[in-house]
């Protein structure tokens, strides 16, 4: 990752801008007031749930690409929720109901993608890929019909009651405290995968399944709920969003995290606790982007770019260790 911030020098001198002025762009949008570190927290949560919604699955040795999907789905159910029960709003911990019926919603498409994958063999990149297309088009026939709000221009969803919303420190320009429901998701998943014996079957999925049926573990029910469990991770990264930043649904609702997220989980290598700086690290590139076109002239879409690097490198390091691997098998 420290490639990625190196190159952006190189990338500013042939641009001809100013190569000190846009590394302090670039860090005090982020990190130079509250507001900053508010809006790269913002930027953080949806990519750390989803990309522990990638993370999950792939530690067995699968690829839920279908986060994009299982996010619209997890806060398309919430705003339902919240819209059809408007008294929710005064009851203590009436938003926790709205993130569990997000995950239930996630957890839903993951199921689909699982129960193929494991009873008939269908690939799970096709699956997801397929319903978060399903996932986007249902959505954007709601919030463009029945489900659109009257009294705005553009196509969105009514926004969840305020008393389902998840509360800013010091209101819009402060801290999210969505941020907890992040953290404590990647603690709960993290504690789950190195400290339990399901954490470790489900790991033997990914690296030795032959040995982990010879161990008793049914493979085919582990590849059902490490599809489960990314989806209602997923699901809950759409509802936290929901309640904790955008409050409706419009058609951009999310910008990709899903693709983001899989780059995550890849850098990450499964692990739980590696996804939170990296997705931060992301967010902080998308943070800087439009600043630095703004301020210094070079093209936002740069700088996300530059979030290619450190994947291309694990894949060729991955890539060279595993032709090494064969070869000397082979010899």
């Amino acid at each position: 990752m420290l490639m990625s911030v190196a190159l952006l020098g190189p990338i500013a001198a042939v641009v001809g801008a100013d190569v000190g002025h846009t590394y302090s762009t670039l860090f005090l949008t982020s990190f130079g007031s509250p507001f900053g570190i508010g809006v790269l927290l913002i930027y953080s949560i949806p990519l750390v749930l989803v990309g522990l919604a990638v993370a999950v699955p792939y530690r067995a040795g699968l690829f839920n690409i279908g986060g994009d999907g299982q996010l619209l789905m997890g806060a398309f159910t919430a705003m339902v929720v919240g819209v059809s029960l408007p008294g929710l709003g005064a009851i203590p911990g009436g938003v926790l109901i709205l993130l569990l019926a997000g995950a239930a919603a996630g957890a839903f498409f993951g199921a689909i993608a699982g129960a193929l994958r494991a009873w008939r063999g269908v690939s799970e990149i096709v699956t997801t890929i397929m319903l978060n297309f399903v996932a986007l088009f249902l959505v954007r026939y709601f919030v463009a019909g029945p489900l659109r709000d009257p009294g705005l221009t553009f196509n969105a969803s009514p926004a969840v009651d305020p008393g389902l919303r998840i509360a800013k420190l010091a209101g819009n320009a402060g801290i999210p405290m969505s941020a907890l429901v992040a953290i404590l998701a990647a603690a709960v998943v993290a504690w789950w995968a190195y400290r339990t014996r399901s954490g470790w079957a489900h790991r033997m999925l990914g690296t030795a399944p032959s040995f982990a049926r010879a161990k008793g573990v049914r493979v085919e029910v582990g590849y059902f709920l490490a599809l489960v469990a990314g989806g209602a991770l997923g699901g809950l990264a759409g509802a936290t969003e929901l309640v904790g930043n955008q409050y409706r649904i419009g058609f951009g609702f999310s910008p990709g995290w899903g693709i983001d997220a899989v780059a995550i989980a890849l850098l990450a290598r499964g692990n739980p606790l590696a996804v939170v700086p990296i997705a931060v690290f992301f967010a902080f590139l998308r943070n800087g982007g439009g600043a630095l076109q703004s301020a210094v002239g070079i093209p936002g879409t740069v700088v996300t770019l530059l979030a290619a690097v450190p994947v291309l490198i694990v894949a060729a390091v991955t890539g060279w260790r595993t032709y090494r691997k064969f070869r000397g098998e082979g010899g």
